[in-house]
């Protein structure tokens, strides 16, 4: 589960979504938007407050292209890693519980 389904459409969690799956990379602001598949216009309203409060940092900038990454460093960060693994956990347990249930009945 993403952060965006978890919080349905909200630009700032497409974001955060976007730098955490390319967490490896710089991102441009014209990648981040379109791998959020968020308006660039919306993405430049989000992106000031996320470098704000830390959560995503410019790394440098090649001629006119800014880019970006995730915080990796960053505690809110950290803990929404943990609570997304969390409950990427449960979400599997879930659904591995449910096909147990569903062989059982077949069996029957």
């Amino acid at each position: 589960m993403s952060l965006e389904k978890l919080f349905t459409g909200s630009a700032m969690a497409k974001i955060l979504d976007a730098l955490w799956e390319h967490q490896d990379i710089d991102l441009t602001l014209t990648d981040i938007a379109n791998e959020a598949e968020i308006h660039y216009t919306t993405l430049m309203k989000a992106l000031p407050l996320l470098e704000e409060l830390g959560m995503v940092t410019m790394t440098r900038q090649v001629v006119n292209a800014k880019l970006y990454q995730i915080n990796n460093d960053d505690n809110v960060v950290k803990m929404l890693v943990k609570f997304l693994n969390e409950l990427n956990i449960r979400i599997t347990e879930r659904e591995v519980a449910k096909q147990e249930v569903i062989k059982k009945n077949q069996r029957i």
